[in-house]
C-alpha cells in the first residue's frame, strides 16, 4: 500500500517539476518580447493621445504591469507546493 502511494507521488511530483521547467522556459524566452511589444504599444497610445511620457516612465509603468509568463509560473509553483504539502 505505502509502495502504491509513494508510486503515486512521486508521479505528481515528477509532473509537477515538470510543468514548472516548462513556465520557466517560456518566460526566458518570452518575457523580453512581451515587455518590448507593451512598451511599444504604451508609447504609441500615447502618442495618439498626445500624451508625452519619458523613457523611465514608460519602463516603470511595463514593470508595474503582470506579466502572463509569470503569472503562469506563479500558478505552477502553487501547484508544486500543493502537491508537496498534500503528498
Amino acid at each position: 500500500m505505502l509502495f502504491i502511494f509513494m508510486e503515486s507521488y512521486c508521479k505528481e511530483l515528477a509532473k509537477a517539476y515538470k510543468d514548472i521547467a516548462k513556465s520557466t522556459k517560456a518566460a526566458i524566452t518570452g518575457e523580453p518580447n512581451y515587455q518590448k511589444n507593451l512598451k511599444k504599444r504604451e508609447k504609441e497610445l500615447a502618442e495618439q493621445d498626445e500624451i508625452e511620457i519619458t523613457d523611465e516612465e514608460l519602463e516603470l509603468y511595463v514593470k508595474a504591469q503582470p506579466s502572463p509568463y509569470r503569472m503562469k509560473t506563479e500558478e505552477k509553483l502553487g501547484k508544486l507546493k500543493k502537491v508537496m504539502l498534500n503528498g
